[in-house]
């Protein structure tokens, strides 16, 4: 027999080799656990990581790089709590590798030692993982506001001109929140709201206006689209709808009537004087007369209402209205009285000569068939007004905004789009932006009053083919729906301007010297014009009377006139914003395109106007291009800050 000790030692070598196995595959186990914790670890750095640098796709490669690699860090050592040494492993700096314009992708990896199981395998352990953030506009609402005042004709170094700089900025825009190809994104909608000095909404939506108090010259035909501002107290800078009390809209009406008939002055005939009391009078209003034919009569009603120069005819939406009775033409407001051949009544069966008094109407700042070059003989029908405007190369007489007179006169020229899904749609109502050659001044307030009507849940369903989400419904959506965000754009290239008239501040061919007024815009006059006494027979919007606390000082100053306007701009934007700054309404980026120069007023008063109004005084809700050249950047910022973000790899 053997002795029982190499039996012992026999145990032991076979227990030594079993310890092996037993060892290593509990190391394994720890191993494995290990790895798969740094692999979560890494995971979680890199996702965070990604998103950061979809964020930052737009800034340069060398920022960008340095904010993603703090973000991968802090992930990775849990702000410090590891320097780098989580459990035991060796991790590597991240990849950062754009992948488009809207995508990147960031990857890493972690070299993980073995322990325990190096008593097997003594190789270390590679982990890595790869993210891919894309930065896309999802759950947007976007109004775009643009300046198309005739100032953006003016030239711009590398473009045709700063309105041609402003559609390319918009572009590039469009083109970092839709992608390279794509012309729809999930729950992303803009709008495009122009603006002068009123807004069009286009002349499809006749629904939403007020016309019960119009003008008996009005034509809804002859309309050109704009809009006035709301008159009803701070209506203006309400959040209504077109269904609401006090909702609709009032039609931007020029009333470019140049003169009234007032009464029959004298009888030549009989050599017999007419007084404003006289029944007789009435021929002045009888539809015979009216409605006479245009024969070939030098001084028949036709030729006499109208300035002869223009020759006979009618132009459609001039019904010069007569009135007359007492009070209705006075020597203070007369323009020269006019031979005409008029019936004296039904029955007459000739015409007979008569001197009548044509009035100034209320409007007569301008004459919309005026001479373009002063009479010998005519002085009082000359209107330097109109003149300026026809030489500066807009159209005579008619229903255009480009008319030098008529109803729809310095009307802003491009409509509002709501609020639409496609891209290019967006982009081809940016392009079709036309600047006049002449705007009639600047309200900005009045912008930003139509970007309301385009995002106020209070017009949600009234746009005619407004888009529609299947899911969330009927745009405009309510304020603070969740995962939505509603933003106003806004870009002007100046300060609030209410303009002066073009040929000089007196009223066209007044008697009465001092008489001055502001061109008509979006809140009418500024005041009721003192040389017409009737006033209420042809109702028009004023500042001062829809502000009487408020008003504007006669004669009125653009300097007045400006302030006021200012006070409505930061109004509006304080009310778009609404009363809870940590919740508000909507987000607004302002961008000040060459502002360094304004109208009026001085830049820093202009700057402070706009940093008030936007959702905070810096970029990027804040921006100045002070060049063509850098409004693609401030949109870019813009564009950066409008986008959310989401993983797909």
């Amino acid at each position: 027999m053997k002795p029982l000790s190499d039996r012992r030692g026999a145990v032991a070598a076979m227990s030594a080799v079993v310890m092996i196995g037993v060892i290593g595959f509990a190391g394994l186990a720890i191993d494995l656990t290990r790895i798969w914790m740094v692999n979560a670890r890494l995971k979680t750095a890199i996702d965070a990581a990604s998103l950061l640098a979809a964020r930052q796709i737009g800034t340069d490669a060398a920022t960008r790089d340095a904010l993603v690699e703090n973000i991968y860090w802090a992930n990775y050592n849990q702000n410090g709590r590891w320097a780098s040494n989580y459990m035991l492993a060796t991790p590597g700096r991240p990849t950062i590798t754009p992948l488009d314009d809207e995508r990147i992708q960031v990857s890493g990896f972690a070299t993980v030692p073995t322990t325990l199981f190096s008593i097997i395998d003594r190789r270390n352990t590679t982990v890595s993982d790869a993210a891919v953030a894309r930065r896309e506009g999802t759950g947007l609402e976007v109004a775009i506001v643009l300046d198309q005042t005739s100032s953006m004709r003016q030239s711009a170094p590398g473009f045709a001109s700063k309105l041609v700089a402003a559609q390319e900025a918009v572009r590039t825009m469009l083109g970092r929140l839709y992608g390279p190809n794509d012309d729809t994104r999930r729950n992303l909608w803009f709008s495009v709201v122009p603006f002068a000095r009123t807004v069009n909404i286009g002349t499809g939506n006749a629904a939403f206006l007020d016309t019960t108090n119009m003008p008996i010259g009005w034509r809804q035909a002859n309309w050109s689209g704009c809009v006035e501002a709301r008159s009803n107290g701070n209506d203006d800078i309400a959040d209504l709808g077109p269904a609401d009390a006090g909702g609709r809209l009032t039609p931007y009406y020029y009333q470019s009537t140049y003169r009234r008939v007032g009464w029959v002055l004298r009888d030549t005939l009989d050599n017999q004087d007419v007084t404003n009391s006289t029944t007789a009078n009435g021929i002045v209003t009888l539809q015979r007369n009216i409605d006479d034919p245009a024969v070939a009569n030098p001084l028949n009603w036709t030729t006499a209402t109208r300035v002869p120069s223009t020759g006979l005819g009618t132009y459609p939406g001039y019904d010069v209205p007569h009135y007359a009775g007492a009070n209705a033409c006075t020597n203070a407001n007369a323009y020269a009285a006019i031979p005409v051949r008029l019936f004296r009544n039904n029955t007459d069966g000739t015409r007979r000569d008569y001197t009548v008094r044509f009035c100034r109407g209320d409007n007569d700042f301008t004459n919309p068939n005026g001479l373009v070059s002063t009479p010998t003989n005519d002085a009082l029908r000359y209107n330097a007004e109109y003149a300026t405007l026809i030489n500066a190369g807009m159209t005579g007489i008619g229903n255009l905004p480009t008319s030098s007179a008529g109803p729809n006169r310095l009307c802003a020229l491009s409509p509002i789009l709501p609020l639409t899904a496609s891209r290019a749609a967006v982009q081809a109502a940016v392009d079709a932006i036309t600047a006049p050659v002449r705007s009639g001044g600047t309200t900005i307030v009045t912008g930003m009053q139509g970007a309301w009507y385009t995002l106020s849940p209070r017009w949600q369903n009234q746009w005619p083919n407004i888009a529609n989400n299947s899911t969330i419904g009927t745009l405009p959506l309510p304020y603070n729906t969740r995962n939505m965000t509603k933003a106003v754009v806004i870009l002007t290239d100046g300060d609030n301007n209410w303009q002066a008239l073009y040929a000089s501040g007196n009223v066209r061919a007044s008697p009465t010297a001092g008489v001055t007024e502001l061109l008509y815009n979006a809140y009418g006059r500024v005041g009721p014009n003192p040389v017409w006494p009737i006033q209420n027979v042809w109702p028009e919007a004023t500042w001062n009377g829809t502000f009487p606390g408020n008003q504007i000082p006669l004669p009125p100053s653009q300097t007045n006139a400006d302030a006021r306007l200012d006070g409505r701009f930061a109004a509006i934007c304080a009310a778009m914003k609404g009363p809870d700054p940590n919740n508000p309404r909507m987000t607004i980026y302002v961008i000040g395109f060459e502002i360094g120069n304004p109208s009026s007023g001085n830049a820093t008063a202009v700057r402070n106007m706009l940093q008030t109004c936007a959702t905070r005084p810096e970029a990027p809700f804040y921006l100045e291009a002070p060049s063509a050249a850098a409004l693609e950047g401030a949109f870019t910022q813009v564009a950066n800050s409008l986008a959310s973000l989401r993983l797909l790899e």
